[in-house]
């Protein structure tokens, strides 16, 4: 009976050896990963630090926020670089659009 469950034992380790074997993430899809970990843990930290009923608690989570924004900053520089995330630049009309979109938007709400 030791030996039955030690040969199955072995069995579902060399399987499991063998399904990581074939399994590979590219470098896009870990980089994209991080970039949305990083995201996901900007927008946690900014829960945190409204809702933080301590000052220094909120400074801290303040200066964390900044290290996971140039982290951010980073990996998006980096996968820039490599050619994973192309960013289409905006056209001055877009932007104009937006701007005065934006200003109609505050106003109503102003009133």
């Amino acid at each position: 009976m030791a030996q039955q469950g030690q040969q199955q034992g072995q069995q579902q380790q060399g399987q499991g050896q063998m399904q990581g074997q074939g399994m590979q993430i590219a470098d896009r899809d870990l980089l994209q990963v991080c970039l949305n970990e990083t995201k996901h843990c900007a927008s946690s930290l900014n829960t945190y630090i409204q809702e933080a009923s301590s000052e220094q608690l909120r400074r801290d989570y303040m200066t964390v926020l900044g290290d996971v924004y140039s982290q951010q900053k980073q990996i998006f520089d980096y996968m820039q670089q490599q050619g994973y995330y192309n960013v289409k630049n905006a056209n001055p009309q877009d932007i104009a659009q937006a701007k005065s979109k934006f200003s109609q938007n505050q106003q109503q709400s102003m009133q």
